[in-house]
Formats: structure tokens, C-alpha cells, sequence
């Protein structure tokens, strides 16, 4: 069969609009990330500019004499771009950001890594905890797949870290095959029972044949070892 060459520009479209998404998230992530380098240095820039601001202010306001007249010459810093993360937040998909209005990340809040009481302030929402005026286990707030949704939207965006942990370590993309635990038999084959005996069997073999005469002769008497001794004098034939 013959592929025409419309089915090969479909192709190529549908490819390319499944990969363009993917591709769009990786750009905004790395933009993200630059641009909060950029707002953490000129945090401290301003910081920096606006501590030796005072200082001046205070220095001009201890040599001035209540007669002057003369006006402050000095300008205060102006900061270049606003120093909040309300700009960044606001780039984040819809669902991650509900998420962290109602569940703030790690420097806020610390969360369990283990099940806890529901009105624990370190509740985890991805584990089921416990209902303490019924005792009974509560499913967690987010379901698998929301979890799953949430973590993947996150580590698209370089945020995953701010998520509390998942239920039973689970993680995701190059953690996962970095830590994953190989199948049973993929590394090794089970083999059959005589194949997996077998090296321990030759070994009792050889040893059994080495001490052959011994036994022999233990059972035998004196007369079949004094034998042995003489066969044992004997030179050994050339072939």
C-alpha cells in the first residue's frame, strides 16, 4: 500500500498538535522560572537600594539645622517590576491554583507524609485520614486521578516540589524509572526447580566422589583400606 501525500500532511498536523501543547508548557515553565530568578535578584537590588535610602535620610536629618530651607535632593529606589508572585500565580493552570488557595505550599504549611486526624492542621489531602468523632477512615479530598492531574500540571510548570506528598511515594516521569523496582524475572529468569538445584548438586557430587574411598573402606574394613593403600603405591598409567 501506498501512502499518499495527504495522509502524510494529516499525520504531520495531528503530531504536531498533539506535541504543541506539551511544547507551550515547557516554554511558559522555563519563562516562569526566569522571571522569578529575575523578581528574587531585583527583590534584593531593591532591598539593598532602599536600606542605604534611609541611612541617607537619616544622615541628611542629623547634619540639618532647623533654619535650612533647602529641600531633600535625595530620590528614593522605584522598583522595575513588581516584587510579588501574584504575576507568576496568575500564569498557572486554574485547577493548580484553586488548589494552592485552599491547600498553601511547604513554607506555609507542612503536611503529613503518613494518615492523620482530619482536623490535624498537617492533614494530608491525598491520604485518607481518620474522622475522629466517628473513627472511621475518610477517602482523601483528591481523588488518584486528580492527584495525578494536579502533580502532572505542576511538574510541567516546575512547581512540584510545593505539592504535599503523594499517597504511597508515588511519583512520576524520570523519578519513576530512576527508583523503580525491576519486575520479577526481567532482570533474572525463575528457571525450573532441578535448574535453580543444580550448581549446589554438582558441588555435593564432587565432594561425595572425593571422600568415595573413605566411605568404602569405613564400611569394608581393614582388609579393602590396606588394599587401598597398595592401589594408591601404584604409578598412575601414562594415558
Amino acid at each position: 500500500m501506498r501512502i499518499s501525500r495527504t495522509l502524510l500532511h494529516e499525520a504531520h498536523e495531528a503530531a504536531s498538535v498533539f506535541v504543541a501543547p506539551r511544547l507551550r508548557d515547557r516554554r511558559l515553565a522555563s519563562e516562569i522560572k526566569e522571571a522569578a530568578a529575575f523578581i528574587s535578584a531585583e527583590r534584593v537590588r531593591y532591598n539593598e537600594a532602599l536600606t542605604q535610602y534611609n541611612a541617607q535620610v537619616e544622615q541628611q536629618k542629623s547634619t540639618e539645622t532647623p533654619e535650612s530651607t533647602e529641600t531633600s535632593t535625595i530620590t528614593p529606589p522605584v522598583a522595575t517590576v513588581p516584587l510579588t508572585g501574584n504575576a507568576l500565580f496568575a500564569t498557572i493552570p486554574a485547577p493548580l491554583a484553586n488548589f494552592f488557595r485552599k491547600y498553601p505550599p511547604a513554607p506555609f504549611r507542612q503536611y503529613s507524609k503518613t494518615p492523620t486526624s482530619i482536623d490535624d492542621p498537617t492533614a494530608n489531602p491525598f491520604l485518607a485520614n481518620t474522622n475522629p468523632i466517628t473513627g472511621r477512615i475518610q477517602d482523601s479530598v483528591y481523588s488518584l486521578r486528580r492527584q495525578s492531574d494536579l502533580y502532572k500540571a505542576a511538574y510541567r510548570y516546575g512547581i512540584a516540589h510545593l505539592l504535599p506528598p503523594l499517597q504511597n511515594g508515588k511519583t512520576f516521569y524520570e523519578e519513576k524509572y530512576e527508583t523503580k523496582v525491576p519486575v520479577r524475572g526481567a532482570s533474572r529468569f525463575k528457571l525450573s526447580i532441578a535448574e535453580r538445584k543444580a550448581p549446589a548438586r554438582k558441588q555435593e557430587m564432587a565432594e561425595a566422589i572425593a571422600k568415595a574411598d573413605e566411605v568404602i573402606a569405613k564400611s569394608r574394613g581393614a582388609k579393602w583400606r590396606r588394599k587401598l593403600e597398595q592401589k594408591n603405591k601404584k604409578p598412575l598409567p601414562w594415558f
